[in-house]
């Protein structure tokens, strides 16, 4: 269950007390926002804030280790949009910190986020397009997806996931790690991330997709070199293992994220259907991908960028450089597992775009996302766990499986490249 969940214990008594209220009182979406958004802002201006430091992150085999001893059994359930305590954390948990000086060791408190522990974070809005009206083989989606609306309360926060074993080099661990791990895991930059919450009202919880893209990070140090998914292939290195077999103490399908709560309600906090609050109401995709527009302004240093020695987590401050009113992802949705196989069947629904500068996520602001298993989809549409069963291949045919284990962002950001998606906001405009 809850671990005293609560809004951030180290802002101010003011902002705690107002903040705490949104968990027992019907405010509004807009409100909920506000309270969030300020309270991440006044945890940034704390003295001895971790925003105000070198960021530390959890070396790869301190993570792996980390996973292996946690409970994630809170990142299922929890219902509040911040809390103190994200997961049972080992109590010997710690990070290395190398200083010019020294190497010492600094404890992770259980609260800390491991995974993802350092990021940035925006106020947003999902602009959806109008469902085409020859859309006939699906139904318009319904809640948060609702085609038409602007889902104007929203956060998103960006992150990696992992800081890559080949910064790790300076240590004879990381060396081992690394000469383990191997492969494409070695080349990687980043392990790019993207929580969305979109807040709703009348007492009604949050609305949160999470999203990412290869288990094995990508080479590009670009944050948005590629899509990012709700599903990831359950095709895995022998490194990853371990890690992975973790999360099947928790769900069946561990690398694929539920999506139909996120569509269960609407921004109001009514129900999806005026006539109607039963299962079958509920219209939802199989996945939702995010797609990236937004385009950093190229400069003469990038060039020299592997000849440099720049921190892994700059990227960070790239982020932060991003304006107001930008528009940062394009949202796709898968509309069934069979659709996955056909790239005519991908649609493009809407688009997200910030309202506000980004600011400093840090592992101990207490911003948490729930996550959902994809079996309570599976509950409201059973037909599908025969549909993930088809074959499919997202490597040309070398490898071949099923839906449900090789669906993922590769597969379908090569479907989007095609061309051939419905463009809910092209046919729009035409009509």
């Amino acid at each position: 269950g809850c671990y005293s969940c609560q809004l951030p214990q180290l802002s101010s008594n003011n902002m705690e007390s107002r903040a705490s209220r949104a968990h027992h009182e019907n405010i509004s979406a807009s409100e909920q926002q506000t309270l969030l958004w300020e309270g991440v802002g006044a945890h940034n201006k704390i003295k001895g804030c971790p925003a105000h430091k070198d960021r530390e992150w959890p070396t790869y085999a301190a993570l792996m280790t980390d996973v292996a001893k946690s409970d994630y059994t809170h990142v299922l359930e929890c219902p509040h949009d911040t809390v103190d305590k994200a997961r049972i954390a080992p109590a010997e948990d710690t990070i290395s910190k190398r200083s010019i000086f020294k190497k010492k060791e600094t404890k992770i408190p259980s609260f800390c986020k491991s995974l993802c522990a350092h990021g940035v974070v925006c106020l947003a809005k999902m602009e959806l397009f109008p469902n085409p009206p020859d859309n006939n083989d699906v139904a318009p989606y319904t809640g948060l997806l609702e085609p038409g609306q602007t889902v104007e309360h929203c956060l998103l926060r960006l992150s990696s996931a992992a800081k890559p074993p080949a910064k790790e080099m300076d240590s004879v661990m990381g060396r081992l790690v690394l000469g383990a791990v191997g492969g494409k895991l070695a080349d990687a930059k980043l392990f790019p991330t993207a929580a969305l919450k979109a807040f709703r009202g009348k007492g009604v919880r949050s609305g949160n997709l999470l999203f990412s893209g290869a288990k094995t990070g990508q080479p590009e140090t670009d944050f948005f070199a590629h899509c990012l998914c709700t599903q990831v292939s359950e095709k895995v290195s022998r490194s990853l293992k371990p890690i992975i077999k973790k999360f099947y103490d928790y769900s069946e399908n561990p690398l694929s994220l539920g999506v139909s709560d996120f569509c269960s309600y609407k921004q109001d906090g009514n129900i999806t259907s005026s006539a109607s609050d039963t299962e079958r109401e509920i219209q939802f995709p199989y996945i939702v991908l995010l797609h990236p527009v937004y385009n950093f302004a190229k400069n003469s240093t990038e060039e020299n960028e592997a000849e440099l020695d720049i921190p892994f987590d700059s990227f960070l401050n790239d982020l932060l450089s991003i304006p107001n009113g930008s528009t940062l992802y394009n949202i796709f949705a898968c509309p069934n597992p069979s659709s996955v196989l056909d790239a005519t069947k991908l649609q493009r629904i809407g688009k997200i775009v910030s309202t506000s500068d980004m600011i400093t996520s840090d592992p101990t602001d207490g911003l948490f996302f729930r996550h959902q298993k994809k079996e309570e989809d599976y509950a409201l549409r059973p037909e599908w766990k025969k549909e993930v069963q088809a074959q499919c291949s997202s490597d040309g045919g070398k490898t071949k499986d099923s839906i449900s284990k090789l669906a993922g962002w590769k597969m379908l950001e090569a479907s989007i490249q095609e061309g051939k998606y419905v463009d809910f906001e092209k046919i729009a405009v035409t009509k």
